[in-house]
């Protein structure tokens, strides 16, 4: 009986509460309308500070007739200006248009919420100059953030420093003005166009190995998920922003499910990519738990779904074991390389690479756990399915020692302790990505 009581009361205070609709803001001018069964006022707030007020006044004979059981919805328009001063030049804040009755019984309803600009927000972020940050963003978003709010970029090296800074990210990229500017919209283009290829090819690439059988480790044509790829696709634009040139590098594809989001990531970039296998599957190796042959695809195999699913132009294919291709052939300058080779032999092999690696690389591996990123430290032990080892023992030949974080699924990132960029945290690269506009 009582809970079909405050039912009942719930339903007539909803009934009895305003309406109303911003119909046009532009500068310091707010303009629209609110009603309800007695007197209302509205209110308008930036953020916790309520800056002004007006009483409908203004006829709205189409209010009237949507409304007719309103009162005062025949000139229940209102148009104000926001008085001068009420948002700092430099500030960026949450606007709020409310109507209120005026009986002082009945809650308030937010009839319009935007955000707004002050007049000298978009020229700072525009002329930012060099801030000497180093982060896991684009270098000139870290600098145009820094211009506007130092604070957001105090560390970016930290999960906390990054959540920050992306959430200042999220306004900006929510407010159409500020997104339109170069800086941002660049970005936030990127991200939203690779994102929307990796889940088309999530959803269309072939699911299962029509070589292999049922329950079979390599029965699956998709070993990654779009966490672990984005992470990779979001660094190579990271990479770009800070001069880093050179080529990418992917060694094992399998069928190709990884090369086509990495080959259109690389597309809207300009970076040419190479994709290294044998094309024949798994070398042998004794005592790593995998078969001679596992994970195998044809050339044209991937090939094919290269160009059915990424950009095939982008990418040059170089057939054979690593052992075998780095005998006669020296590869380009490189940014990035993305490694998911399963064998501590093939791990070896292909880090004849490294010293072609710009001394800012990111590198990226499968066979990756969270257990082994410790404080910086990376821990692990020598095994023939471990290819961790050899690349961080090859790095510390080169005078480069590694860091880096986990990313997700089975999948690390690496890059050099002195000088390398780091490479953001997947979870906030997720909350970044989810508030695109």
């Amino acid at each position: 009986m009582i809970s079909s009581m405050v039912k009942s009361a719930k339903r007539l205070q909803r009934s009895l509460r305003p309406v109303g609709s911003v119909d046009a803001l532009a500068g310091a001018r707010v303009a629209g309308w609110a009603c309800s069964k007695g007197p209302v006022e509205v209110e308008v707030w930036l953020g916790n500070r309520r800056v002004a007020t007006c009483l409908p006044s203004i006829a709205r004979p189409d209010v009237a007739q949507a409304f007719p059981r309103m009162k005062g919805a025949a000139t229940s328009g209102f148009s104000l200006d926001l008085p001068a001063g009420a948002l700092a030049p430099d500030d960026l804040a949450e606007m709020k248009i409310l109507a209120r009755p005026r009986n002082g019984i009945l809650p308030a309803s937010t009839i319009g919420t935007f955000p707004v600009v002050g007049a000298n927000l978009a020229r700072k972020f525009a002329t930012a100059g060099d801030s000497g940050i180093v982060g896991p963003f684009p270098k000139d978003v870290i600098d145009a953030t820094a211009a506007v709010w130092p604070e957001a970029c105090a560390d970016l090296n930290t999960v906390e420093g990054q959540t920050r800074f992306v959430d200042r990210l999220k306004q900006v990229m929510n407010t159409a003005s500020l997104n339109a500017l170069p800086v941002f919209s660049r970005y936030s283009r990127y991200l939203s166009a690779t994102m929307a290829h990796c889940r088309f090819v999530e959803r269309h690439f072939p699911a299962v190995n029509t070589t292999s059988a049922q329950g079979a480790a390599d029965f699956h044509c998709k070993p990654n998920s779009i966490s672990e790829l984005f992470s990779i696709i979001h660094q190579l634009y990271v990479l770009k922003s800070w001069g880093i040139s050179g080529d990418f590098a992917e060694f094992g594809c399998f069928k190709g499910y990884s090369s086509a989001m990495l080959s259109y990531a690389c597309a809207q970039l300009g970076i040419n990519m190479h994709i290294f296998d044998s094309f024949e599957g798994l070398p042998p190796a004794p005592g790593s738990g995998y078969e001679a042959g596992q994970y195998a695809g044809s050339l044209d195999e991937v090939r094919d779904h290269v160009e059915r699913f990424g950009h095939l132009p982008s990418v040059t294919f170089h057939k054979g074991f690593f052992a075998d291709t780095f005998k006669t052939y020296t590869p380009p300058p490189l940014m990035c390389l993305w490694m998911d080779v399963d064998l501590e032999v093939s791990s070896q092999d292909l880090m004849v690479v490294a010293d072609r690696l710009d001394p800012r690389a990111s590198l990226f591996s499968h066979e990756c756990t969270s257990g082994i990123f410790q404080a910086g430290e990376i821990r692990t032990s020598v095994s023939p399915d471990n290819p961790i080892p050899p690349m961080l023992a090859r790095h510390e030949e080169l005078g480069r020692p590694l860091t880096g974080r986990y990313v997700a699924g089975y999948t690390g990132a690496f890059w050099p302790k002195q000088g390398g960029i780091p490479v953001i945290d997947t979870e906030v690269l997720a909350q970044l990505t989810r508030s695109l506009p």
